[in-house]
């Protein structure tokens, strides 16, 4: 074989290749990024947004990457984290970890309209308690007591035993 035919089957190679170790180069880097972040170390958002760029439907990594921008509390990284979630949320209006997470970038912009809208689909559409009471929570926030009420209500509907509920219900009569 001349060294211009080998040169051609290389390349075709490589390229029926790239799909395939795109996946799993974007995965390995989700992994790396999950090591740092159990270690604090700031460079894991660095690994997740790396996997994103090789796979933009790894939504591990855009998870990974929004929940690593809630917690350093950064501004500037939670913008690019809601910019990231919502760009998924496009893509897959279910994925409800993500919507999850891109609420709580939302509430520490203090943003409360569009996070109660987010932890209230994900309370409604997971029966999650928690999340009801975080859309509770905003809506109060929002000066909408009618709308805090109906949400602590149908929270305390799917688990009545759920103290902050309770509380909250207390507190609102």
């Amino acid at each position: 074989m001349t060294m211009g035919r080998r040169l051609v089957v290389v390349i075709v190679a490589l390229s029926l290749a790239v799909p395939i170790l795109r996946s799993a180069l974007s995965s390995a880097l989700v992994t790396r990024g999950d090591a740092l972040f159990y270690m604090h170390d700031t460079r894991a958002s660095d690994k997740y947004a790396l996997a994103l760029q090789l796979d933009r439907n790894n939504v591990t990594a855009a998870d990974r990457y929004v929940f690593a921008a809630f917690i350093s509390r950064e501004p500037h990284e939670l913008d690019r984290a809601i910019r990231v979630a919502s760009a998924v949320l496009q893509a897959d209006p279910d994925e409800a970890a993500v919507r999850m997470d891109r609420a709580l970038c939302l509430q520490l912009l203090k943003r409360y309209p569009q996070a109660e809208r987010d932890f209230e689909e994900v309370g409604r559409k997971l029966r999650d308690v928690r999340a009801l009471a975080m859309a509770a929570s905003d809506a109060r926030l929002n000066g909408d007591t009618t709308k805090a009420r109906q949400l602590l209500r149908a929270a305390a509907q799917l688990d009545p035993r759920y103290a902050p509920v309770r509380i909250a219900l207390e507190r609102n009569r």
